[in-house]
């Protein structure tokens, strides 16, 4: 009968995995890194758009061609120069509050005893706004790119998805600080 041998075993080249770390203890880790990603570009953003006069959310707020040119032209070209940019950091932005609001609600106790509704609600109302907040910067791009001859209902539509983009916001806040307050109790 032929014999069997077992080469011996290499040692591993790769770092030992501690496996007494709980996915509960790596949600929580993530949770963190991305509300910190979170709050640097958010505070990059205000930094690099604070010359802006009027302030960029007086953009948001335009339901016209009229009122979005209006504002295009006070911040002259070296302001629409910095609007542009500021792309760079809100597409990152939009994308990493969206995911910062699923984790804090589907990983930590803050819409424990909620309904299953409002838990439901308060889960997908910043990645909602995110959503939101990407298709009005795309109108946005495109209003300053494209020039003349945009239908005057897609400003009307920009101005509308902002103002959603801004009351899921809102929302998220009131419910997340309204759940907060009860499970405190």
């Amino acid at each position: 009968m032929p014999r069997i041998t077992v080469p011996a075993q290499r040692p591993s080249l790769r770092p030992a995995v501690h496996h007494d770390v709980s996915p509960h203890m790596s949600r929580i880790v993530l949770l963190r890194i991305v509300g910190i990603f979170t709050a640097l570009l958010f505070v990059a953003m205000v930094i690099h758009a604070a010359p802006l006069k009027p302030s960029i959310p007086t953009i948001h707020f335009s339901f016209s061609e009229a009122t979005f040119n209006s504002v295009l032209n006070q911040w002259q070209p070296t302001g629409v120069a910095r609007f542009k940019w500021h792309f760079t950091i809100d597409f990152p932005f939009l994308v990493s509050y969206g995911f910062f609001g699923y984790l804090l609600c589907k990983h930590t106790s803050l819409t424990l005893g909620l309904s299953p509704l409002v838990k439901s609600l308060l889960t997908w109302a910043l990645p909602f706004a995110a959503v939101m907040d990407a298709v009005e910067n795309l109108l946005h791009l495109t209003f300053i790119y494209a020039g003349k001859g945009i239908p005057a209902a897609l400003y009307f539509v920009a101005g509308t998805v902002a103002t959603i983009k801004w009351v899921s916001i809102v929302a998220f806040v009131i419910g997340a600080g309204y759940a907060r307050v009860r499970n405190a109790r």
